[in-house]
């Protein structure tokens, strides 16, 4: 005697990680259109060269999961050239989720995450979060020079430029199956 089983169409394809930042003037409410966001990977997302003592740039940033892996993102901000003690005096805001920040005395109540010299250099506070497929993050990130900067820190910048990325690990589904059959076997 003889038998056999087949199991016929099986696959094995690997997903891929895709991820969009847009971003919109966090002044205004939230866009709840497409319309309403700007491509950030089409031009700076933070464009103005007069900052004096008080001012204030507020921007939305949406992260999208446009592929088909979770993952988990980071939001970093890096200096290119080098960086003046400007730095020291500017604070960084990151507000999830995102709100409207009508002007400067709303971030009054809010926490800064650090000074930009403190984010630039990788101090905790940096925006991050997981991300399933097709699922969109959307914090609120404001820039604010603190109204004690003095007269030393006129004509400086930040590097020649900065940048704002986003930093992508895949989260492992196997891993996330296992975590969710361990923390429900014990709520039986």
């Amino acid at each position: 005697f003889t038998d056999s089983v087949t199991s016929a169409n099986n696959i094995i394809k690997s997903g891929n990680l895709d991820v969009e930042m847009y971003w919109a003037d966090g002044t205004q409410a939230v866009p709840t259109e497409k319309s309403g966001w700007t491509d950030a990977s089409k031009g700076a997302i933070f464009n103005y060269d007069l900052w004096e003592p008080g001012y204030t740039v507020v921007r939305h940033i949406k992260i999208a999961n446009e592929g088909t892996l979770a993952l988990k993102y980071q939001i970093k901000i890096m200096a290119n050239g080098e960086v003046s003690d400007l730095a020291d005096v500017i604070d960084v805001y990151f507000v999830d989720p995102a709100v409207q920040v009508a002007d400067r005395t709303a971030l009054d109540n809010i926490e800064p995450v650090g000074t930009l010299n403190e984010v630039l250099a990788g101090m905790p506070g940096n925006a991050s979060g997981d991300l399933q497929a097709e699922e969109v993050d959307t914090i609120t990130l404001a820039l604010k020079m603190q109204e004690r900067a003095g007269n030393q820190y006129q004509n400086k910048s930040i590097g020649t430029d900065f940048i704002i990325s986003i930093l992508l690990q895949s989260i492992c589904r196997i891993h996330r199956f296992f975590r969710l059959f361990r923390s429900n076997i014990f709520n039986v």
